[in-house]
């Protein structure tokens, strides 16, 4: 068990994303269907059971809305910048979109499932972020040492213990989830996330794994076009002016 929780507790650093210059602003207004690049962090305190404390760095979706469904979508190319560090690369093509749909009357969330997998010399990650709500109930097992495995109830866990003694004694710690609040940005869905890894010829999984990454702040973002070439051109006018003011200043 512990050798394989290399594959299962996998602390993947999020990563920065260039692109068109984004200024973050207000709470993402759910009311303004109008389709538009906003942003989303996703909350990263080590404590599995902290919601909405502590976020990291934003990243490009897009919002529309259609009847009575807001639709957050995270492209598969954000999807792959926000999970791929640590000296590993993506496995071509197997990245997903992450499709968020919100209902704007109870402002409740679901995500379809998204997934990806990466390798690091004769190390593999795959896994499979299943469907997560708002309303589901989740959490993670605690107390011992086995890494954050997902449970929905303390019956499961102690079920468990019938099957192998290093999962008595467990706690199942339940994470609620939060509707989206529009006065802060903060929506919460909560499930798991099934994870499987090989190491050379040994492979383990799969795992449920309970996953962090409902925990988000979603947030307007207003463009800021960056016009290549536009600075250089603007450098050059300003010195052909401060070259021409200064001969005619020796000239005078």
């Amino acid at each position: 068990m512990r050798r394989a929780e290399r594959f299962l507790v996998l602390a993947i650093p999020f990563a920065f994303v260039p692109g068109v210059a984004l200024a973050q602003g207000a709470p993402l207004d759910v009311t303004d269907p109008t389709p538009r690049n906003v942003f989303v962090q996703v909350e990263q305190s080590s404590n599995l059971s902290t919601v909405g404390q502590a976020f990291g760095p934003a990243f490009p979706a897009t919002w529309s809305a259609s009847g009575n469904t807001g639709t957050l979508t995270i492209s598969k190319e954000t999807h792959e910048q926000m999970r791929v560090a640590g000296g590993y690369t993506a496995v071509p093509n197997s990245f997903t979109p992450i499709v968020f749909e919100i209902d704007l009357t109870t402002l409740e969330a679901t995500s379809q499932p998204a997934s990806g997998a990466m390798v690091s010399g004769p190390i593999g990650f795959g896994f499979t972020q299943q469907a997560l709500g708002t309303t589901t109930t989740a959490g993670y097992a605690s107390g011992g040492d086995v890494p954050p495995l997902f449970c929905s109830s303390q019956a499961q866990v102690d079920a468990w213990c019938q099957i192998a003694p290093q999962f008595c004694g467990l706690t199942c710690n339940l994470v609620p989830g939060n509707e989206y609040g529009t006065d802060t940005g903060e929506i919460n869905l909560v499930g798991r996330e099934t994870q499987q890894g090989c190491d050379g010829a040994m492979c383990y999984g799969p795992f449920d794994m309970f996953t962090p990454r409902g925990d988000l702040r979603l947030t307007e973002a207003a463009e800021i076009p960056v016009l290549p070439g536009l600075a250089p051109l603007v450098l050059f006018g300003l010195l052909v002016a401060g070259g021409r003011a200064l001969r005619r200043c020796r000239a005078a």
